[in-house]
């Protein structure tokens, strides 16, 4: 999966525009970036790119924060 493949399917997830998300969106910003959207992003994370939920990911606040976790895994 291509950055721009997994910005597009972050984007189906939370169920925002295309093209609408910037790296500083988080949890806060993004009313529909709740529980259940954690657990539909880190099940397609593991499915894509064979990542665990670990530590770092779940910590991750942004989404820029999530591509920085997803980028020193060497998953783009």
């Amino acid at each position: 999966m291509t950055r721009s493949a997994f910005l597009q399917a972050l984007e189906e997830i939370l169920g925002v525009g295309r093209r609408t998300l910037r790296e500083e969106d988080s949890r806060d910003s993004i009313a529909s970036w709740n529980s259940l959207a954690d657990v539909q992003l880190f099940s397609l994370i593991n499915s894509e790119f064979g990542i665990e939920p670990n530590e770092e990911l779940i910590e991750a606040e942004t989404v820029g924060d999530i591509f920085k976790v997803l980028e020193n895994h060497g998953a783009f």
